[in-house]
């Protein structure tokens, strides 16, 4: 019975289409807009850390985290 409701179903006008593609265009913008914030969220605290190891003369510490900032430039 499903498969007679799935053929008689209209399909999508070009306007529904549209819409429905927009819709899911805009929704993945937001998902890397998201992603985009976070890695520079963490870019800010791996430079933050980097400062903090310096104040305390740590330099090991210090060149690891430039490895992570280097691995996210």
């Amino acid at each position: 019975m499903e498969k007679v409701k799935g053929l008689l179903k209209p399909r999508p006008t070009p306007q529904q289409q549209l819409r429905e593609w927009q819709r899911k265009l805009r929704n993945e913008c937001r998902v890397l807009d998201r992603q985009i914030r976070d890695v520079q969220r963490e870019e800010k605290n791996v430079e933050k850390s980097i400062r903090e190891a310096a104040k305390r003369n740590d330099i090991g510490s210090a060149k690891v985290c430039c490895t992570n900032h280097a691995a996210f430039a």
